[in-house]
């Protein structure tokens, strides 16, 4: 927002410095970053927050400038309009859901012309062009209140009626700068008996703008839904100043004020009288034209601040803030002016104090606080998931982060179906429209745009309805050996015993005859194997991928703690067994025959050629060094266990 300082002069008094008066409007939460010259003048380039609409605004910003010298406003003389001297029709037709209030009045006779020096320089300062005296004044009343308003040519409304409504969609407009849109569904329109003439809040309509010919205009001033006004803003791509002020809400006490302010300043440059009685229509009017009552406690602004500020003090910044503090028992009560629709509850005037106070007037303490002797709440324990993260990540695996919200498409290509799946009433896109029920169908998305040979992606995180964490991952370029091994060791570094795996997996993205699970009794981990041929076809993926996904609860649930023994002082016996099995057989289970044999203290698969396994096995003793007969009478013992159970036999 542009503030001319020559303009904000005309308001209140500036005691200080320029830049220590933009350090302390900063300090106050009005960032003043810069001074800009703009057709010869300082002016202030001010930031404004959304909660703030009364800043976007000269007055707005002289308010403040007041009240953090301590000193008072000079608000602009305001006097009362004539007597209509001739009265001209107009019927307004308002929906108070569209417009929260709704004020206008009819001057008769004017001329339109060239503004005078000082308006139009005014206009010059915020970088807007001049155009003529009835729409510079509209404008120099918005920069001035920060309240919109707009003037039409009243002899261009067809049957002097005007009727607000929302637009069906695909309606044609043209606009006074003579651009063509198409209006969305729900926009904010007004029409006379045959057209549209005005897109409410962002743009006036050429067929009513003021020209060189216009004698007659209807000045109005609305307070439009800030919803409907955000939305055809972003449906169009069209900004302007006014649509800004809406979307935050301007004043709605102030209407029929600016109003009046700008018919007298069109009476004075254009001529004219007035033709009808101000016009003001608004569902409850007293509500919003009467201040609201919020009270402060000085004990809770002390608790809440941390410091005791004399009341005194308080009751002197919110007179300098014109919330016209009143003495009670226990603190002080306010009538909140209209244009602070952002003070509602006791802490916003505690954060009004605090603020003009200045936070910088703080004392500077450290925190205090005692270490939590019980957990609190709700509290959440990531250190297993960190686990698992560090372990993938050893693995080669690279972390993704995908949202929780995938599209009706996405869902029927993994050959999942959406009514199994929570459907968001309002979602913001077609492509977030169901809550996922599992990380494998976003990890495909993400791996499908990414180049290289090998890529690995995984994501911890949760899954609906259930609402529980899964560990998913996705790999492209590795053989099925390659993934195995890496989920192989997971289970192994988490400790997790006794599980077994069965090539049984539910249907949807998995191969039917490449995919299985793993399970610990009669409970399932998680599923791992190929993705469905199908579902990479429907997602244009040309390489074989391979996935896993684990219930993160049962793996935490099974995982053990490790349990070390001494390291033996005997020397072990190793040596390479490679042995040929038939067909299917799960080497999974031959492992576990090893690992079960006494005296075997560690092996590794150390070779695969041809159909034979190599085995490297450690025989090693906890009391003594074992002599070659003990070792091969160990080794006879696992050889008649891996015959009779597998058929498994040594490799001459």
């Amino acid at each position: 927002m542009l503030i001319p300082i020559n303009w904000l002069k005309e308001y209140v008094n500036i005691n200080l410095p320029l830049k220590d008066l933009m350090w302390k409007l900063t300090e106050a939460g009005l960032t003043c970053e810069t001074v800009k010259k703009i057709n010869g003048e300082d002016v202030l380039d001010v930031e404004v927050t959304a909660n703030r609409p009364d800043w976007m605004s000269v007055m707005g910003v002289a308010r403040e400038a007041a009240a953090i010298q301590g000193i008072k406003v000079k608000e602009p003389k305001i006097q009362s309009l004539p007597t209509p001297s001739k009265t001209l029709p107009i019927k307004l037709i308002p929906d108070f859901e569209l417009f929260e209030r709704w004020s206008g009045v009819i001057i008769s006779g004017i001329k339109v012309g060239e503004s005078p020096a000082w308006l139009k320089q005014k206009l010059l300062s915020m970088n807007a062009r001049p155009i003529n005296s009835i729409v510079d004044i509209t404008n120099y009343i918005m920069y001035e209140c920060g309240i919109p308003m707009h003037a039409f040519d009243y002899d261009a409304i067809k049957g002097s009626v005007m009727k607000v409504v929302k637009a069906q969609g695909s309606e044609e407009f043209t606009s006074v700068d003579e651009i063509s849109y198409k209006l969305p569904k729900d926009a904010i329109i007004i029409k006379d008996t045959e057209r549209i003439i005005d897109l409410a809040g962002i743009k006036g309509g050429l067929n009513s703008g003021i020209n060189a010919s216009t004698k007659n205009i209807f000045l109005h001033v609305t307070i439009n839904n800030p919803v409907f006004i955000r939305r055809a803003s972003i449906a169009l791509g069209l900004r302007s100043e006014a649509s800004a002020i809406y979307e935050r809400g301007p004043d709605k006490g102030g209407v029929v004020k600016v109003l009046t302010r700008a018919a007298n300043l069109v009476l004075d440059n254009a001529g004219g009288v007035v033709a009808s009685d101000i016009i003001d229509l608004c569902p409850a009017k007293r509500d919003l034209a009467l201040p609201r009552k919020v009270q402060l406690s000085f004990e809770k602004l002390e608790k809440v601040l941390g410091i005791k500020i004399e009341d005194k003090k308080v009751i002197q910044i919110l007179k300098s803030l014109n919330l016209s503090p009143k003495k009670s028992k226990t603190g002080v009560v306010c009538a909140i002016p209209t244009y602070r629709a952002d003070i509602k509850i006791e802490e916003d005037l505690i954060e009004e104090v605090a603020r003009i106070y200045g936070y910088n007037q703080f004392p500077k303490t450290l925190p205090k606080g005692v270490t939590a002797s019980q957990k609190i709440p709700y509290y959440f324990d990531d250190h297993f998931h960190n686990r698992v993260r560090e372990l993938l990540i050893s693995s080669g695996f690279s972390e993704a982060m995908t949202l929780s919200l995938i599209s009706t498409n996405l869902i029927e290509n993994c050959l999942l179906d959406p009514e199994k799946h929570i459907t968001i009433t309002n979602p913001v896109s077609i492509d977030y429209e169901h809550m996922r029920t599992s990380l494998i169908p976003s990890l495909l998305i993400g791996i499908k745009p990414n180049q290289g040979e090998v890529i690995k992606l995984f994501e911890l995180d949760k899954i609906f309805p259930e609402e529980i964490y899964k560990i998913s991952g996705v790999v492209k370029g590795e053989t099925f050996r390659e993934f195995k091994g890496a989920i192989d060791l997971l289970l192994e570094r988490l400790n997790i015993k006794d599980y077994k795996v069965e090539f049984e997996t539910p249907t949807g993205f998995w191969h039917p005859n490449k995919s299985g699970s793993i399970k610990v009794g009669k409970e399932n981990l998680g599923c791992f194997g190929e993705i469905s041929p199908q579902v990479l076809s429907n997602l244009e993926i040309k390489d074989t991928i391979f996935a896993f996904e684990f219930d993160a609860r049962l793996l935490e649930k099974y995982s053990q703690k490790a349990v070390f023994k001494p390291v033996s002082e005997f020397p072990p016996q190793i040596e390479d067994l490679t042995l040929t099995f038939p067909a299917k057989t799960r080497i999974g289970e031959v492992v576990k025959i090893i690992e079960s044999t006494p005296h075997v203290r560690g092996y590794e698969l150390s070779g695969i050629y041809k159909g034979g396994f190599t085995f490297r096995i450690w025989y090693q003793h906890p009391t003594k060094t074992l002599t070659n007969e003990e070792v091969e009478d160990i080794r006879k013992k696992l050889l008649a266990k891996v015959k009779s159970r597998f058929g498994g036999m040594v490799r001459s």
